[in-house]
């Protein structure tokens, strides 16, 4: 384990009381453990927490779903992560991917006597490197901004986007060609992959802040776009780093929704990516969407027509 990592967190001893408690359920005992460190951390900084409502304390659903998640008023459900002895990535079992306002990591030594709370993620990972978790002392700071009053949700820019105009040379405020948002240095890496490739007839690109619990980033949004003999559009969608930075922010979401606000289809960015896009696709004339970038807990929309 990383010394820094584990330097950095709060350590609960646990008790005879704590594994008593966990005895009650031997098939669950670590996680009860577990879910025993993060309730007495919450309880030292104040915030009240409801064991009763967890899914993991029901027999049946324990039976089917692979959670430990802790209900913390007024925010939502917590998942509370075992970490094992000696380990170095933290693993969030995909049924705990959903409904959940963030992820807390919690090790324990070998004997079982102390469990140490390392960090967290906002967001789920089948497998995150503990040097990548968030540092716990911004865990009350990251709370407080998922409160209703201070929920951060960066503005949704509805000025619905006409892309038949790009080809006419008009482009909406803040769009550009893909080379003056990139430039030279950025648009070498710049490609785009497609199982059916096409030739481009434009490439526009955004600049877009994106509003992060612990910082501010910026990412470019791209569109390529050509017009076929049928009237129909190909469009292939991308999301590059700012200029001056090599890669995405880890856990960015690239999101297609349909007018409706279903989701069509989605991605997400891993550490180090220095790009990611969406399916390429081809829509009629007049079909709307809506592009969506997230990460954490705020986003940014942009809608377009074709």
């Amino acid at each position: 384990m990383n010394q820094t990592v584990a330097l950095t967190g709060f350590t609960v001893p646990l008790s005879y009381e704590a594994h008593a408690i966990a005895q009650q359920s031997p098939q669950l005992y670590l996680k009860a453990l577990t879910v025993y460190a993060v309730e007495l951390y919450l309880r030292c900084l104040g915030i009240e927490a409801d064991p009763g409502q967890s899914d993991w304390r029901d027999p049946w659903m324990a039976k089917f779903i692979d959670v430990a998640d802790l209900w913390v008023e007024p925010y939502g459900k917590l998942e509370c992560c075992t970490v094992l002895p000696g380990a170095e990535r933290l693993h969030v079992a995909a049924d705990a991917w959903a409904d959940r306002i963030g992820y807390l990591a919690v090790q324990f030594d070998p004997s079982l006597k102390s469990a140490t709370l390392l960090g967290f993620t906002p967001t789920p990972s089948a497998e995150l490197p503990l040097t990548e978790l968030q540092p716990l002392d911004q865990f009350p700071l990251y709370l407080q901004r998922l409160s209703p009053e201070n929920q951060r949700a960066v503005g949704s820019n509805r000025q619905i986007i006409r892309l038949r105009k790009w080809l006419t040379g008009i482009a909406e405020t803040g769009w550009q060609t893909f080379e003056e948002v990139l430039g030279d240095s950025q648009r070498q890496m710049a490609t785009v992959r497609s199982p059916e490739q096409f030739e481009i007839a434009v490439r526009q690109a955004k600049l877009i802040d994106v509003g992060m619990d612990l910082g501010e980033q910026s990412v470019v949004l791209s569109l390529a776009i050509t017009l076929n003999p049928d009237t129909s559009m190909n469009v292939l969608v991308q999301t590059y780093p700012a200029p001056g930075s090599s890669y995405l922010p880890p856990n960015l979401k690239l999101t297609m929704l349909s007018e409706t606000g279903d989701h069509l289809q989605e991605v997400c960015s891993r550490a180090q990516d220095s790009y990611i896009q969406l399916r390429h696709f081809r829509g009629e004339a007049g079909d709307s969407f809506d592009i969506q970038i997230t990460i954490d807990h705020a986003s940014i929309s942009e809608s377009f027509i074709l």
